[in-house]
C-alpha cells in the first residue's frame, strides 16, 4: 500500500512539474527557414513577405509586391500595415492582424491628421497564401463587439483617433462566458483625443474562428505613450516578457514583465535597453528565437535616417543584453512587421507561389550573361600578340566560395566568348594553397630586348586566402605558380594593422611604365612590383582598415588610367548583399589618393548598382577595359545569377554570372552611371 502511494506521489510530482514548465504562448514550428511579414515602406505601404534560412538574410518575394489585395483585406482605407503574424494555437492554420491604414491618402479620406486611423484587420489562412479577413471599424462603436453589454472604455467611440500595431498571442487561460477555455489576446495601442491624453495600451480577445472580438479593456497606463508592444513567454523565468515603444521619459525600446499575460506589468527596465542608435528614433519591435537556440532576435525599424534602416539585433534567453546590431539583408523597403519559423514544406511553398508569379512579371535575359555558368570577379585584358581579348573570371557556384580551379575565355570583340579551359587547378597546381581559388587579375609584358624578347602572361590569384603570382607563356595558359609560395601572405607586413590580402588587380602606368598591384580587403594597398613581376620592390600603403568607412571601399580595386588621370575603382559592401556596387575617385597619382595637390574624395556618383525594376542585384567586383584603337570603354562584372540567385538569401553570393555593359564619361571626365542590362 505504500509502495502504491509513493508511485501516486511521483506521478503527481511529475505532472505538476511538466504543468509548470509547459511552453506558453504562440505555437511554434520549423526549424528549415524564416518568414519576414512586414509593410513594405512605399507610398501607402502594403503587406509583402520575404523568406530567408538563417534568419538574418533574406529576399523579396513576390517582387516585394503585396500578398493580397487591400482594398479586399483593409475596409476602411484599403491599406495593410504593422502586419503580425503567427500559427494557430493548434498548428492547423495561421492568423494575422494588421493596422488598417492609409498614410498616404489622409486628405482624400478626410482625417483630421496623416496618422490618424480607425480600426484594425483580424485575418486567417490554411496555405499563408490565401487569407479570409474581418475588418473592426472601431468608430462604430460597441455594436463590433461580442460583448456590446460590457463597461466600456470610452463614452464617444466615433472620436476615436489612434488604433494601432495589433499583435496576438494564445491565452490557454481565458475563460469565454459559456465556459469555454482559451482565447486569442489581441493587443495594441489606442488614443481618444476627447478623453485621453496619449496613446495607451489596451487587449481584446478574439475567439477560436478569428472573427469576434471582445470591447478592448487597459492593459497599463504608465503615464505617457506607449505603442508597438511586442509580446512572448519565455520559459527561462516563466514570464511575459514585453519590449515596447516608450515616448515618456527616456525614450526608447524597452522591456518589461509580468507573470499573467494581463497584467499587472512592472515598469519598464530602464538599465537594459535598446540604446546602439544614440538619438535616432526606433520603433515595430518584433522577437523571435532561431531554431536549437536560447538567445532572441530583436527586430525593430530605425525610422530617423532616410531610408529607413530595419536592424536586427541579438539579447540573451532572459531578453536582456542587447548586442550585435546589423541591419536586415535582402528585403526591399522593410518596415514594421514580424517573423515566423517555417517547415521545409511550407518553405518551398512560398517560394514556387513567388516563383510562378515572377515567372508571369519578369522579363528575359537577352544580352547578359556573356558566359554561361555561374563565375564572378572577371579580369579582362586585351592581348597585342594574339589581337584577342581574354578573360579570367573566379570558378562559382561553391558555398563559401570553395573552388579550386580557375579558367579562361577569349574573344575578339567582347560579345562572343570561348572557353579556353582550366588553365589553373589549386588542388594540384599550387603546393601551398588548395582551395578558394579567387579573384585573379592578369597582365601581358614583352619580356626582354631585341630578338629574344618574349610575350610573357602573369597572373595574379588568390588561394586559402593569400595572393600568388602563376605566369605563362600564353594567355590562355596553362599556367605554372612562380613562387612555390605566396607572393603576398597573410603576415604581410602592410597588414598590421588589419584587412585581408586577397583581391589583386595588376596595372602598368603609362606614363612610367612602373607595375603595380592594388590588393586588399578592407586596407587597400598599392606595391610596386619589380622588374619580373614576381616580387615586390615596395609597399604604399593607400588607406588602412580603420579609414576604409571614408571611402565606402570593401574590396575588389581596379585602377585604369585615361586622358592623364587614375581612376581608382572599388566595390562597397559585401559580394553576398544585393547592394553590392561599385564606386570610384580620380587622382592625380597611381600610389596615392591626390588631386590638385590635396587629398582627393570619392565622387558622388556610383558607377554601378542594382536595379529592381529588371530584379538585377549584386553588381560589382569588376574589370575595365577599353576597346583598343578607340575611346570605347566597357565595364565587366558579376551580379546574382538572374532570377535563382536572389532567392538564395546569403548564399546568393556564392551563385553569381558575369556581365558586360558599356562605360562613359561626362566631359569633365566623371563616370557616368552605368545601366545594368539584361
Amino acid at each position: 500500500m505504500r509502495r502504491n502511494i509513493i508511485l501516486l506521489l511521483l506521478v503527481l510530482l511529475a505532472t505538476v512539474n511538466v504543468t509548470a514548465q509547459r511552453h506558453r504562448g504562440n505555437f511554434q514550428k520549423g526549424d528549415y527557414g524564416y518568414l519576414f511579414c512586414h509593410m513594405n515602406d512605399r507610398g501607402r505601404a502594403w503587406t509583402a513577405y520575404a523568406l530567408s534560412r538563417d534568419g538574418f538574410h533574406y529576399h523579396d518575394l513576390l517582387n516585394g509586391d503585396s500578398i493580397f489585395s487591400d482594398c479586399e483585406v483593409a475596409e476602411i482605407e484599403g491599406a495593410t500595415r504593422d502586419a503580425y503574424i503567427c500559427r494557430t494555437h493548434d498548428g492547423s492554420g495561421y492568423l494575422m492582424v494588421t493596422t488598417d491604414m492609409n498614410v498616404a491618402a489622409f486628405k482624400q479620406l478626410g482625417k483630421v491628421a496623416e496618422w490618424d486611423n480607425y480600426g484594425i484587420n483580424l485575418l486567417h489562412s490554411d496555405d499563408l497564401i490565401h487569407w479570409s479577413s474581418k475588418t473592426f471599424d472601431y468608430r462604430k462603436g460597441v455594436a463590433i463587439f461580442s460583448n456590446p453589454d460590457a463597461e466600456s472604455v470610452y463614452k464617444n467611440w466615433a472620436a476615436i483617433n489612434r488604433v494601432w500595431a495589433p499583435q496576438i498571442m494564445w491565452d490557454e487561460d481565458y475563460v469565454w462566458p459559456d465556459g469555454k477555455k482559451g482565447g486569442y489576446f489581441i493587443y495594441y495601442s489606442m488614443w481618444n483625443r476627447d478623453e485621453e491624453k496619449y496613446d495607451r495600451m489596451y487587449y481584446s480577445y478574439a475567439d477560436e474562428t478569428f472573427t469576434q472580438l471582445t470591447q478592448p479593456r487597459l492593459l497599463f497606463d504608465w503615464g505617457y505613450a506607449t505603442i508597438d508592444a511586442d509580446i512572448n513567454w519565455l520559459d527561462t523565468d516563466q514570464q511575459w516578457h514585453m519590449m515596447i515603444k516608450k515616448e515618456g521619459g527616456q525614450p526608447g525600446l524597452f522591456t518589461a514583465t509580468s507573470k499573467e499575460l494581463a497584467g499587472p506589468w512592472g515598469e519598464p527596465v530602464s538599465d537594459d535597453y535598446v540604446n546602439f542608435e544614440g538619438k535616432k528614433k526606433c520603433e515595430g519591435v518584433s522577437a523571435f528565437q532561431l531554431a536549437g537556440h536560447d538567445d532572441w532576435v530583436i527586430g525593430y525599424i530605425e525610422y530617423s535616417s532616410r531610408p529607413r534602416n530595419y536592424r536586427l539585433c541579438l539579447a540573451d534567453k532572459y531578453m536582456r543584453n542587447f548586442r550585435s546590431p546589423r541591419n536586415i539583408e535582402g528585403v526591399d523597403r522593410p518596415q514594421h512587421g514580424s517573423f515566423l519559423r517555417l517547415t521545409k514544406e511550407e518553405y518551398d511553398r512560398l517560394q514556387a507561389w513567388s516563383d510562378g508569379y515572377e515567372l508571369a512579371t519578369m522579363l528575359p535575359n537577352r544580352k547578359n550573361p556573356v558566359i554561361g555558368g555561374l563565375y564572378a570577379d572577371p579580369e579582362v585584358i586585351y592581348s597585342e600578340r594574339d589581337r584577342k581579348y581574354y578573360m579570367y573570371p573566379t570558378t562559382d557556384g561553391c558555398e563559401n566560395w570553395d573552388n579550386h580551379d580557375f579558367r579562361c575565355y577569349s574573344s575578339s570583340d567582347l560579345k562572343e566568348w570561348k572557353q579556353e579551359g582550366v588553365i589553373l587547378d589549386l588542388a594540384t597546381d599550387c603546393k601551398w594553397a588548395k582551395r578558394k581559388a579567387w579573384a585573379p587579375c592578369a597582365i601581358e609584358r614583352k619580356m626582354g630586348k631585341g630578338k629574344k624578347a618574349r610575350y610573357k602572361y602573369f597572373y595574379y590569384f588568390v588561394g586559402d586566402g593569400q595572393i600568388g603570382v602563376a605566369v605563362s607563356d600564353n594567355p590562355n595558359g596553362p599556367f605554372r605558380d612562380a613562387l612555390g609560395r605566396p607572393l603576398i601572405a597573410k603576415d604581410h607586413p602592410a597588414l598590421k594593422n588589419g584587412g585581408a590580402p586577397i583581391d589583386p588587380d595588376v596595372f602598368q602606368d603609362p606614363q612610367t611604365g612602373k607595375c603595380y598591384l592594388y590588393w586588399g580587403n578592407g586596407t587597400l594597398v598599392c606595391s610596386e612590383l619589380n622588374d619580373d613581376m614576381v616580387s615586390i620592390k615596395q609597399d604604399n600603403i593607400i588607406f588602412t582598415r580603420k579609414e576604409k568607412a571614408r571611402y565606402n571601399y570593401n574590396e575588389g580595386p581596379y585602377v585604369f588610367f585615361r586622358n592623364g588621370k587614375y581612376y581608382f575603382t572599388w566595390s562597397e559592401n559585401d559580394t553576398r548583399s544585393k547592394n553590392y556596387r561599385v564606386r570610384y575617385l580620380i587622382s592625380d597619382s597611381p600610389t596615392a589618393f591626390v588631386r590638385n595637390g590635396q587629398p582627393a574624395q570619392v565622387e558622388k556618383g556610383i558607377v554601378l548598382q542594382r536595379d529592381d525594376a529588371k530584379q538585377i542585384y549584386g553588381t560589382g567586383h569588376h574589370a575595365i577595359i577599353n576597346k583598343a584603337g578607340t575611346d570605347e570603354w566597357y565595364i565587366v562584372y558579376h551580379r546574382f545569377q538572374r532570377p535563382r540567385a536572389a532567392k538564395l538569401d546569403w548564399s546568393a553570393g556564392y551563385n553569381r554570372e558575369v556581365c558586360i555593359d558599356p562605360l562613359s564619361f561626362d566631359g569633365e571626365g566623371r563616370i557616368l552611371p552605368v545601366k545594368p542590362s539584361l
